[in-house]
């Protein structure tokens, strides 16, 4: 029997969401706060064959959508007790992001029987890695492109604002350029120096690159990766599908 599950990824100013066939995606964009209803009743004409949705809230509580949405579809909201398919050996489990949970979740999906790092650079960058045997056991956060740029305007007294920029030289020769080297080329050396640490004791390891900066980010890293721009939707599918079964 063929699902049609709504993904619906809620943060702080925006929803992004995404229609599956199973597990096929067959369409995806976001809502702005104030286009929410409008943009839940186009999909609903548009997609009359929706029939279940998971929740997936990381800002502010949106109770009166939340209420519209449960009363069209059969919503199951991402808690930390739901059905996974890993395990997960995360020492503190509630205080883990749901976020993180849905990108091994994707992870173990495209490599079921590979040891995976997932790698999302988005406001933090976030490195998961699962084992072969699909348990999850952390990983690392760190600073986000945009908020390393935004640190040392913010911290100091004489460096500019700056928006990220890609760079392939050797050093930078102003401060401007120096800045872009401490802070694109320093995050490239990091994702490749994580890569490298998890690749000693995998040497099978599957990578994935995914969120907000992949594009920027994506073409200078020399590891062999698999770019996935819906990574998250589609974990958040796999775990809807998982508790559907």
């Amino acid at each position: 029997m063929a699902f049609m599950n709504l993904v619906l990824d809620l943060g702080n100013t925006r929803a992004k969401f995404g229609v599956f066939k199973d597990e096929n995606l067959i369409a995806h964009g976001f809502w702005l706060e104030t286009d929410l209803l409008l943009g839940f009743e186009h999909l609903l004409i548009t997609y009359p064959e929706l029939e279940s949705a998971i929740w997936c809230q990381s800002g502010a509580d949106r109770p009166l959508f939340f209420d519209y949405v449960s009363s069209k579809l059969n919503v199951m909201q991402m808690t930390h007790n739901v059905k996974l398919p890993v395990k997960n050996h995360y020492k503190t489990p509630k205080t883990l992001g749901f976020d993180r949970l849905a990108l091994v979740s994707a992870a173990k999906f495209h490599a079921p029987n590979a040891a995976s790092l997932v790698i999302d650079c988005g406001t933090c960058v976030t490195y998961d890695f699962i084992d072969a045997d699909g348990g999850y056991y952390g990983g690392a956060i760190s600073p986000g492109l945009a908020m390393r740029y935004k640190a040392m305007h913010q911290y100091t007294e004489r460096l500019p604002n700056l928006c990220a920029k890609a760079t392939e030289a050797m050093f930078g020769d102003s401060t401007e350029n120096s800045m872009h080297q401490g802070a694109f080329r320093g995050l490239i050396h990091e994702i490749h120096g994580f890569i490298n640490q998890y690749r000693q004791y995998n040497p099978n390891l599957t990578t994935f690159l995914t969120g907000g900066d992949l594009e920027i980010l994506r073409d200078h890293i020399k590891n062999d990766i698999f770019a996935h721009p819906n990574f998250l939707l589609e974990g958040l599918n796999q775990i809807l599908l998982i508790n559907q079964d």
